[in-house]
């Protein structure tokens, strides 16, 4: 049992299942989008690789080896406590290692290591100081993060990905299942009660007509949310403009006094409650609209009843009972009806992803910010003996080693 622990919790089979994984990455990535295995119809490439089994199995290898490390990263950090205060009240290490500190009463000892920033402890005839120990703890939850990375992506096999598209004023309890390939139904019905795209302001000509002859006057170029002078007096400003219906909606005055809405439509069609200006209006050429956003207002039935309604937009999803709800297309019929596509994703894994992926930065920030730091005092001849334990490394250690070795032998600014 000990060497299979061994063997899972070695750096070799760490390296050497990384080096595999990155091999395939790299094949998955140039490799063709699909491709074709003998006979069989065409794969897809994240299919034949990422969601293959041998790449499962070898990511599920990775995770065994992580947890074993993490298993002992974390007994170890249990026992760091107990190791060195044993180490400490053996009066280890021996030989004349450390720093040298003149006598003084252990008493003092113990706040001038604590004015030091470290925590005293008694071991033995010495004593253990310690300073940001809990940071210790930092690569053991570095570890879990992402293990909790690894074991919500592996929840995420038990959600769905599914897409529908739906006419306006249409419901729908079901889905198309692209792992299924078939339906899948929902714990509710979808209602998609309007759709509406916006876009950027569109320049656009308004023609001038005179209402008798059907004879253009004069054309006027402007764009959405601007006002132009339409010749005699009168004053247009745009309001809106559907480039789909071609429908124009504007405000007009006259010599400053306001006319009210003038609704403008392409071709034959006349608004019949338009004001009377004395001309025809009409949308006579606009640039191609640019998408701003796409809105849909839709609302979620349980058992018949209306529970919710709300808005999706592009990267503002819906969810509901864990469902993402996802804006994804949009298209008018022949007869000139909407309808859009809806993707509806669930993901049980996704909070795991999402709090391992925080702690593991925070970890992260903690291992290369926070550096654990433990020393020994040891009584020797004619004193004590400062011995550093961890965290003294380089130039910047020593340093910090000797300015804590005068600060034991009371040559802090604080006592002189």
């Amino acid at each position: 049992m000990q060497r299979l622990l061994d063997l899972l919790g070695s750096v070799r089979l760490t390296l050497g299942v990384l080096m595999i994984l990155a091999a395939a990455a790299v094949g998955g990535t140039l490799r063709p989008v699909e491709q074709t295995l003998g006979d069989g119809p065409p794969v897809q490439r994240f299919d034949l690789y990422f969601q293959s089994p041998w790449y499962r199995v070898l990511l599920g290898v990775l995770a065994l080896n992580l947890a074993v490390c993490t298993w002992r990263t974390v007994r170890r950090t249990l026992d760091e406590r107990r190791r060195l205060t044993e180490l400490v009240t053996a009066g280890l290490p021996p030989g004349g290692g450390g720093l040298p500190v003149p006598s003084a009463a252990a008493g003092q000892l113990v706040g001038r290591l604590g004015a030091a920033g470290f925590r005293a402890i008694p071991a033995g005839s010495g004593l253990l100081g310690q300073r940001r120990a809990t940071a210790r703890w930092a690569v053991p939850v570095l570890h879990l993060a992402v293990i909790a990375i690894m074991a919500g992506a592996l929840a995420g096999q038990l959600g769905f990905v599914g897409t529908i598209n739906l006419y306006v004023t249409h419901n729908t309890d079901r889905i198309f299942d692209w792992d299924s390939q078939g339906e899948r139904p929902l714990d509710f019905t979808f209602r998609l009660d309007h759709f509406e795209p916006s876009y950027y302001p569109i320049d656009l000509q308004i023609a001038v007509i005179d209402p008798r002859s059907r004879q253009l006057l004069r054309t006027v170029t402007t764009r959405e949310g601007a006002t132009a002078d339409a010749g005699d007096g009168l004053t247009v400003r745009v309001l809106r403009f559907y480039p789909e219906e071609e429908h124009l909606i504007l405000f007009l005055e006259r010599n400053g006094a306001p006319l009210g809405e003038y609704h403008a439509l392409s071709g034959q069609r006349d608004w019949p409650t338009n004001p009377d200006p004395g001309v025809l209006l009409k949308p006579a050429a606009f640039r191609d609209p640019v998408v701003r956003q796409l809105t849909s207002r839709v609302t979620i039935l349980e058992n018949g009843r209306e529970v919710r309604q709300g808005v999706i937009e592009v990267n503002r999803p819906l969810v509901h009972r864990g469902v993402a709800i996802y804006q994804t297309a949009y298209s008018r019929d022949a007869n000139g009806f909407w309808y859009c596509g809806f993707q509806f994703s669930r993901d049980p894994g996704e909070p795991l992803v999402w709090g391992g992926s925080i702690v593991l930065a925070l970890a992260l920030l903690a291992v290369f910010a926070l550096r654990p730091q433990h020393v020994a005092v040891v009584p020797q001849a004619g004193g004590w003996r400062l011995v550093p334990l961890g965290g003294f490394r380089g130039e910047a250690g020593r340093k910090g080693l000797e300015e804590l070795a005068k600060a034991l032998a009371g040559e802090s600014s604080a006592e002189r």
